[in-house]
């Protein structure tokens, strides 16, 4: 999208309200018992809120349509926008442990300090490697259902044969239910996450807006446009996928940290 970066906060409200619209109208199929094309609606949904985060971002002074390569392939491209989904999915898994962490530092400030002075102790570096494992089978989780969203997506609104015929009438209540917990939890997670990277909220403290001006230099210092746009330009040709690949990467990961806590 060719916006001027005063026009995309408001372009990005306008995003979100249309996929505030998609969200009711397949609650809306659903309530009609159109189980499949309700699916694919709230898939079109979710792919429409990822739109509105860059854009969120750029009216907010980031440059990512200004400095990313191939970023406009977000906005034509399905597939593309799986992986900026998964990235705010993963982020959302952390999330409800980060504030139950910051209210138990509230009660016992004496955490930080024990962990600093013995967090090369195997009992810390155990507990770490126990919740990192916990965290990667849910990782990996959400990795196989974007690997299969965009056949969701296909499923719910065309007829197919594969040995039998395939029909969006065919898509049962269960398989709707699954796919709108996942996108209610999705939505709910990025209006949060959208409110507390805005600049322009009047709950915006000034450490806050010194770091969030200070992330803005380093993504250009570091340049993390330049390695985002790499990745958009290898995994935009068809063929690609993104996605299988840092599976095999977590699986693996996975593996390595399973073998230290058996050795130990």
């Amino acid at each position: 999208m060719n916006l001027p970066n005063a026009e995309c906060i408001p372009a990005a409200i306008k995003i979100l309200e249309n996929s505030d619209s998609l969200f009711k109208g397949a609650k809306a199929l659903a309530e009609a018992n159109l189980f499949g094309h309700a699916t694919s609606t709230l898939i079109l949904s979710m792919e429409e809120s990822m739109k509105a985060v860059i854009l969120f971002f750029d009216g907010n002074g980031f440059e990512f349509r200004k400095r990313v390569k191939g970023i406009n392939n977000l906005f034509v491209n399905h597939k593309l926008r799986y992986p900026l989904a998964l990235l705010l999915s993963g982020m959302n898994i952390f999330q409800d442990d980060l504030e139950e962490f910051v209210l138990s530092i509230k009660k016992e400030p004496g955490v930080i300090k024990e962990f600093n002075k013995n967090k090369n102790d195997k009992k810390w570096e155990n507990l770490l490697n126990v919740y990192a494992l916990k965290k990667m089978n849910q990782l990996i989780e959400e990795i196989k259902w974007f690997l299969n969203a965009e056949y969701l997506r296909q499923d719910g609104i065309y007829v197919d044969y594969d040995g039998t015929i395939k029909t969006p009438l065919d898509i049962p209540k269960e398989e709707f239910d699954k796919v709108y917990i996942r996108v209610a939890r999705m939505r709910v997670f990025l209006v949060g996450f959208l409110n507390s990277l805005d600049q322009y909220n009047k709950d915006f403290d000034e450490e806050l807006l010194k770091a969030f001006h200070d992330n803005k230099k380093r993504l250009i210092k570091e340049k993390v446009y330049s390695n985002i746009g790499d990745l958009i330009s290898k995994y935009a040709t068809r063929g690609s996928k993104p996605l299988e690949v840092l599976l095999y990467k977590v699986v693996d990961f996975q593996a390595e940290v399973l073998g230290f806590l058996e050795e130990e």
